[in-house]
């Protein structure tokens, strides 16, 4: 989108599919559909992206080293990481260094990872370092004079004393800096190409946004960016006080809310997958259920919809036009077709170059995909197996060497006519090839599968307002829970007990297939459905109202008779709390004007403020100190909003 920030008018907008093999493609298509006359006058521009949270799940990225001090077989056990080592290096709860870094040991280790376990990047984290980090920051010189490779520090990244959480905070940091450095290069280069000269902006986990120079620094604080900008959009598009967010997508919905006008944020930092971090984001519940969920027909005629993805027919036939003579032959040839595949599918190759250790079948069947989609039962003739179930395409699918193309809600959409961009034929044919299988009508089965998606649907965003009260409420399968859950969206009945859910916060949809698939989910929860316009393109608009977002912080702590400041550069004693609180006041002030300086954005205002906040506890003598925290805020806006 261009948005004029002095009205909060949406001058243009465009959208392209994102090309995986090459990013660039995908973001020049969509910069070239903007008109070039408003381009040039572009001041500010901000992306979210979803591949840090891709690469997460994917388990992709560099290679990364881990150098952990002072940690124990206990902690280690903990760690799921490698290659790894560990020195010797202690500091206690209070900060104070008992046990010096061990240099030699430092040295001896990076030499072999270098030699051993070349890695891309170096993750430095020590035991208790948010209280001093001291020996981390050593551990960072030695490092940086061994090697040019990039080094995070876990303190740089979190103060929390969770040495856990912090460890795996920064090896993913260390992962994904070459992920988010290629995307902000190719972003980088379209820009150019369009000419669009100006500041570049990403969005975090927690809707704010980073300059690009932090982004590349820190981008593990891009996981969750997608969700959190969609979000974001929603709000701004709406004026929202609060509400119930979903974000209906392709492949995926994500589902959150909003309190007072900002996002709610999850309470002990995100996880995503396996990790664990001390990463700010949205809470969200994503869920694999989208326009482009494969629909797929069990043996015994029963139908699921999603998680996996797959092509609609329609944009595959859109694509490739002979896809439709070969749906054709199929329903001429119902009769004497297996019965242990699907009534339709398709496959297409999406990469360039072959991959290495196939199996002859499944190089046969990349060679055979070579000029464009064939079905699975062409696959079968021409890689000479008996029957078209095997052929082996489930490893080359997962490992993203071809996609699949079958019967899709995006289907749906098309015959209804709801949604018609593409081909519509494709749609009514897959449509009627699944129906003849299943032993009904099209039309019927058309009705069938767009309630089954909008009971899915509306059973998730109840889980989702109940999970933030009961947090262990599972609704899986067979469950009491999901029976529950059933019964209060209608789509279940116990004989002389109605249960009806009735949600008072209005439900806000957005995303391309969201007028379409959204209506029927909100009345089942008897919410009223917001769809603003410009929903389709929420996510752009997100990206780019956030606030550009600075923030430094400090903890105190009593020892004794002392009161210890610890902030991301040193650890202080003082006598009173008084002065520590001052202190550490002038101190983050310090650092947050540094980080202004360093991150200045041309045509942005920073308005700043410090926080402190302590916690007590109430003791037969009086208040007990527990500890206290000092945050400095720097908030920038375009100057032009804050007339």
């Amino acid at each position: 989108v261009i948005l004029d920030f002095s009205d909060r008018h949406i001058l243009a907008k465009s959208k392209a599919l994102t090309t995986h093999d090459d990013l660039s493609r995908g973001i020049h298509a969509t910069l070239t559909a903007l008109p070039t006359s408003l381009l040039p006058q572009v001041r500010l521009v901000s992306l979210s992206t979803t591949l840090a949270t891709n690469a997460i799940v994917e388990n992709t990225g560099g290679k990364v080293g881990a150098l952990l001090i002072g940690f124990d077989a206990y902690d280690l056990a903990r760690i799921a990481h490698y290659p790894r080592r560990v020195v010797p290096g202690r500091i206690e709860i209070t900060g104070r260094i008992v046990e010096p870094l061990d240099e030699d040991a430092v040295q001896a280790a990076i030499s072999k990872l270098c030699e051993q376990e070349p890695v891309d990047a170096v993750a430095i984290s020590g035991m208790v370092s948010a209280m001093n980090p001291a020996l981390e920051l050593r551990a960072k010189e030695i490092v940086q004079s061994l090697t040019d490779m990039p080094v995070v520090c876990a303190h740089e990244l979190s103060m929390q004393l969770d040495s856990i959480k912090r460890t795996q905070t920064a090896i993913l940091n260390a992962r994904l800096l070459p992920v988010i450095a290629a995307l902000l290069q190719h972003v980088r280069a379209v820009m150019d190409t369009v000419g669009v000269q100006s500041p570049l902006m990403v969005v975090r986990g927690d809707g704010s946004l980073m300059p690009e120079e932090l982004a590349r620094q820190c981008p593990v604080e891009t996981i969750l960016s997608g969700p959190a900008a969609s979000l974001c959009g929603a709000q701004y598009l709406c004026d929202a006080d609060d509400g119930l967010v979903i974000d209906i997508g392709g492949t995926t919905s994500d589902i959150a809310l909003l309190d007072d006008r900002q996002p709610r944020l999850a309470r002990n930092g995100v996880t995503i997958g396996q990790w664990s971090t001390d990463v700010r984001a949205v809470e969200i519940e994503t869920v694999g259920l989208g326009g482009d969920s494969a629909i797929t027909l069990s043996p015994r005629g029963q139908f699921s919809i999603g998680p996996r993805r797959a092509i609609p027919l329609a944009y595959l036939a859109h694509e490739s036009p002979q896809v439709l003579e070969e749906m054709r032959r199929l329903w001429e040839q119902r009769n004497t077709r297996s019965t242990l595949i699907q009534p339709v599918e398709f496959f297409r190759r999406v990469i360039t170059r072959m991959p290495h250790g196939l199996t002859p079948t499944e190089q046969a069947t990349l060679d055979a995909l070579q000029d464009g989609p064939l079905s699975r039962d062409q696959l079968a003739g021409v890689v000479h197996v008996s029957d078209p179930s095997l052929v082996p395409v489930v490893a080359m699918e997962s490992h993203g060497y071809l996609q699949r193309s079958t019967l899709t809600p995006t289907d749906i959409l098309h015959y209804e006519g709801a949604f018609t961009s593409w081909d519509r034929t494709a749609s009514e044919l897959g449509l009627i090839l699944f129906a003849y299988y299943a032993g009904g009508t099209e039309d019927a089965l058309s009705e069938q599968l767009y309630r089954q998606f909008a009971n899915e649907l509306a059973r998730h965003l109840l889980h989702r307002l109940l999970s933030t009260h009961y947090p262990s409420l599972s609704g899986g399968e067979n469950t009491p829970e999901r029976i529950l859950l059933e019964l209060l969206i209608g789509e279940n009945t116990i004989d002389r007990l109605d249960m009806r859910a009735q949600c008072q916060r209005p439900l806000i949809a957005i995303g391309a297939p969201a007028e379409a698939l959204a209506c029927l989910p909100a009345h089942k929860l008897a919410a009223q459905l917001i769809i603003p316009e410009h929903a389709d393109v929420a996510n752009a608009i997100g990206a780019i109202t956030g606030a550009l977002t600075l923030s430094v912080e400090a903890t105190i702590t009593l020892d004794d008779d002392s009161y210890l400041v610890h902030s991301p550069h040193t650890r202080c004693a003082f006598t009173s709390l008084e002065e520590a609180e001052n202190w550490a006041g002038k101190h983050v002030r310090l650092l947050l004007h540094e980080r202004i300086a360093t991150y200045k954005v041309e045509g942005i205002t920073f308005s700043h403020d410090i926080h402190v906040t302590q916690r007590t506890g109430q003791m037969r003598e009086g208040v007990l100190f527990l500890d206290g925290r000092v945050r400095g805020i720097a908030v920038g806006r375009p100057a032009s909003t804050l007339a």
